[in-house]
């Protein structure tokens, strides 16, 4: 869950800032993959909560 969470906050960094520097797909790209990884740490987070 925490790499998850990691990897969308670096990917939203990577996009906002320009690095490295995406072709129009990738600037596409980028920012949906990350809330996909997101929504999977979401899921991990529901699915942590109820174990416990």
């Amino acid at each position: 869950m925490e790499i998850n969470l990691l990897w969308t906050v670096l990917s939203v960094t990577a996009a906002a800032a320009g690095w490295p520097a995406p072709n129009p797909a990738g600037r596409v790209w980028a920012p949906l993959q990350a809330a996909v990884v997101a929504g999977f740490a979401a899921v991990q987070y529901a699915a942590l909560r109820r174990t416990r």
